[in-house]
């Protein structure tokens, strides 16, 4: 069983696609570390001839293979970290493009959200706005195994640099960063600018005020965006890499505001039946519950942050006929009872 697992496994991640100057990037940046290429390739199953095909993309499973090489030679345990930063918006294609062209932050953010799949299908992202705060969540679109650290890091140094690139140096005030990652020593060497961050957290997020979202930018291009907007769109239909239907069903459970729907309402919303649906996440390693319980724990979770309802009334939210079994299920998320995990987050008096 645990081998046709592997082999699953295996199959999915050779289906998602890496955009090769990401991998041209990692190798110059182990390059500046005094280490050369060819044997890195070569221990990865990449043929040299691949790096240079323009629009180019590396399966997943070889991409972690290098990826995995690199953190073991590598002198820099902040690896993921530095090659976020290094890229600048170019590096990201049309969708850096679209993004550098935005009118706005919201209308940047919305492009993040519709089109992260066609460059970093990792991580699914979506945005909330709650009590006047805008919460960009990024997610893990699938299991990241011993790479995980990595892969995050990356993403949150690419953030970095396109807020940089976007509206300039003041772009982290008023922002916070929440990881679902513990501190490690070397990330004291990280420089945040002016955002507060928060280990330890759910959820991976980016927190900064709502009334950023209307906020312009300096170098939005109307005619520019759009036309990068259409290529951005047709290279997400032209994907074949299984985690689209994974963004897509998270996409859909969150747009509902906090209804969790039924396996039948998503599979309609997809244009399926609710047994292929079930076989599509069955043949990726998922299944309908788990992705529903993973919003339930953030849901749950975001309740009893930011709402004075009872815990029978989370419970009933989300679904639970018996609050008993919502407490089963919450221990078993976070290790704590609802009740616990509430007064942890109230003030001591003074």
């Amino acid at each position: 069983m645990n081998e046709v697992k592997e082999q699953t496994r295996k199959r999915i991640r050779k289906k998602i696609a890496i955009p090769m100057v990401y991998i041209r990037h990692l190798l110059a940046l182990m390059g500046e570390y005094g280490f050369d290429e060819q044997p890195l390739l070569m221990a990865a199953g990449i043929r040299p001839e691949e790096l240079v095909q323009d629009d180019s993309t590396l399966d997943f499973e070889r991409c972690d293979r290098l990826v995995t090489l690199c953190r073991q030679k590598s002198p820099e345990p902040g690896l993921g970290w530095h090659l976020g930063l290094r890229m600048n918006l170019a590096s990201h294609g049309v969708l850096g493009t679209a993004v550098l062209a935005s009118s706005s932050i919201g209308e940047m953010v919305n492009m993040s959200v519709q089109y992260m799949g066609t460059r970093f299908p990792l991580m699914v992202v979506s945005l909330d706005i709650k009590d006047e705060v805008a919460i960009l969540q990024f997610d893990e679109a699938m299991d990241l195994g011993d790479n995980r650290r990595f892969y995050v890091e990356a993403y949150i140094g690419t953030h970095q640099v396109m807020r940089m690139f976007s509206y300039g140096p003041h772009a982290s005030k008023g922002h916070d960063l929440h990881l679902a990652l513990s501190k490690l020593d070397y990330y004291d060497d990280f420089d945040f600018g002016d955002m507060q961050v928060v280990y330890d957290q759910p959820a991976h997020q980016f927190r900064f005020p709502a009334s950023y979202i209307s906020k312009p930018l300096p170098m939005a291009d109307d005619i520019t965006r759009e036309a990068a907007e259409r290529k951005c769109q047709k290279q997400l239909e032209d994907m074949k890499v299984e985690t689209g239907l994974l963004g897509k069903v998270l996409a859909f459970i969150r747009s509902r505001e906090g209804v969790i729907p039924s396996l039948e309402q998503t599979a309609d919303y997809l244009s399926i039946s609710p047994r292929t649906l079930r076989r599509q996440l069955q043949e990726m390693d998922a299944t309908y519950r788990d992705l529903i319980n993973k919003e339930r724990e953030r849901l749950a979770i975001h309740y009893l942050q930011n709402s004075r309802l009872t815990v029978d009334e989370i419970a009933e939210r989300l679904d639970y006929n018996d609050p008993s079994n919502f407490g089963r299920a919450f221990r078993k998320w976070t290790g704590h009872t609802p009740g616990y995990y509430r007064q942890q987050l109230e003030p001591e008096d003074s």
